[in-house]
Formats: C-alpha cells, structure tokens, sequence
C-alpha cells in the first residue's frame, strides 16, 4: 500500500515538484533501513533541460532501479526539475547499493550520479520531503488557483488575499497579533466560534498574485508565523479579477 503525495514547492531556490510516500511517517522508525541511496539524473548536455526522448529514458531508468530495490529497500520520494530529477531510497543491503551504482554508472544518454551515506534518523524523508503545513497548503493553494482558472480569472495581477488563521486559546491569538505588522500583513476582523479545536481566528490581508510560487510563499509566512502560537491557516479568499 502506498500514499503518494505531489505538491510544488522551491528546492535551492528554483521551482520544483515534490513527491513523497506519506505512509512512511510512522513506519519508516521500525525499519531496519540506516542507508540513503539517492540517484541524480541530468540532461547529458550542461545547462540543459531534458528532452521528450531524455524524459522517457529518464522514466525508464527510474522503473529500472524500482525493480531492482524491491523486497531490500524502499522508494520513498523524489524531486523533479526541468533538468533535474533525484529519487531517494533507503536501505540496508550493501549489495543493491552496489547494483544500483553499477546501474547508474552504465546510463550513457543521460548524466547519471548514484550516492549513499547513513541516515539512522531519516534527515531527508522527515525534514525534505514529507511534508510541513506551509507546503502542504501548497495543495491546497494549487486547487485554488484551478477553482479561479475554471472562472477565467487572471491569475498573473497582484490582488488583496485574506488568510483566516485560527488558534486555540484568546491568549494565544492576542500574542500572534502583536505580531501580524512584522509579517507584513494588516489585521481584519476577529472572532470567536464554536465546536472546533481552534476557535479563535483572525483575518489577514495582504497582495500576491495567484500564481502558485507567489502563493506558496505568502501563506507560507503567514503559517510560519503562527506557527510558534499554536495557530493554523484555516481559510484563503482572494479578489476575483476577471482574464481579459
């Protein structure tokens, strides 16, 4: 069984799309895996970005190494560029690392590099790939944007964004207001509701365009910073501007 999570988000600065397997958040401390194997594959061309036939021999060799990792390691993510993809495994088996490099290492069409180094606590899965809440908005920042392209709205035009962060306690969201100036957004309205685990909220507004890069980052700092007051972005709303 898998649970297998794409989301966009930035990797060294550049645009980036992001998989993961999510059923690995509690499972992956009971194994016995202590290795990262993680595979790089690049245009053969510097400065390149991969081609139709690269990408299909780039899915190709992916599938490859899935069949050589099964029942002695785990896939469990990868990062995708226009001239980049990296895939990372975790395993114990000196063996398949071997194999895989030796894989890696006859790849002629592609620039292909294969490494490994312990990882008794899973750094890459838990801190790079899985997901924290400022990305996995971007999920959610992403079926926005498609719910206001299906209405013909422009996306590109820079408009007022209204965030609905909820805490759990008043003294909490007091604190966070203090602190909404310094993220640079101003306060809405406030209010108090029932039957919920956070039901004091405040609305934020700010500008961003809704391209999804523009997005991520401004729910990104409003999370971030309710993060330490316990708080959670609930709700986003933008201005509509119709696509001329």
């Amino acid at each position: 069984m898998t649970d297998w999570l794409k989301y966009e988000w930035e990797w060294n600065e550049r645009e980036a799309v992001f998989q993961v397997d999510l059923q690995y958040w509690e499972l992956l401390p009971t194994l016995a895996y202590s290795q990262l194997v993680f595979v790089s594959i690049a245009p053969k061309e510097p400065d390149a970005v991969f081609s139709r036939s690269e990408e299909r021999r780039a899915t190709a060799l992916q599938h490859l190494l899935a069949e050589q990792i099964e029942d002695a390691a785990i896939f469990v993510g990868g990062i995708g560029m226009k001239d980049l993809l990296q895939f990372y495994f975790y395993t114990s088996d000196d063996a398949l690392i071997h194999r895989v490099s030796a894989i890696c290492r006859a790849e002629t069409k592609l620039s292909v590099t294969c490494g490994h180094v312990a990882e008794p606590h899973y750094a890459t899965y838990y801190c790079l790939l899985f997901p924290d809440d400022a990305k996995l908005q971007s999920v959610e920042n992403a079926a926005y944007i498609k719910s206001v392209q299906h209405r013909d709205g422009d996306l590109s035009l820079v408009r007022r964004v209204r965030l609905t962060m909820a805490f759990v306690s008043e003294e909490a969201c007091d604190a966070f207001i203090s602190e909404i100036p310094h993220l640079g957004f101003t306060m809405g309205g406030r209010e108090s509701v029932g039957n919920t685990t956070h039901p004091y909220r405040v609305e934020l507004n700010g500008f961003s365009t809704l391209k999804l890069p523009d997005l991520n980052r401004f729910t990104a700092r409003a999370i971030n910073g309710a993060l330490p007051y316990g708080g959670v972005l609930d709700h986003l709303t933008a201005d509509f501007i119709n696509r001329h």
